[in-house]
């Protein structure tokens, strides 16, 4: 039931509309639109930030130990 809960809740994000003004401060990565902390590898929904960050502040320094959308953790 999680995972369709999920599923949902970035169906909902995508459709939404997010204006990015260039001009204000960069908003910190937990109130970003973009920010995803369930991905392994990095914390944003894109490699590249759109604001403008460093590529050091979209990916992570450790991996998660677990990979929501990836099957992490399990063995076959």
């Amino acid at each position: 039931m999680s995972d369709s809960r999920d599923q949902n809740y970035f169906r909902n994000r995508m459709k939404e509309e997010v204006h990015v003004d260039r001009n204000k401060a960069v908003p910190k990565c937990r109130t970003c639109p973009y920010f995803h902390p369930d991905f392994k590898y990095r914390k944003c929904l894109y490699a590249t930030c759109p604001y403008g960050k460093k590529d050091q502040e979209v990916f992570r320094r450790t991996p998660l130990r677990s990979d929501k959308y990836g099957g992490g953790g399990m063995r076959v």
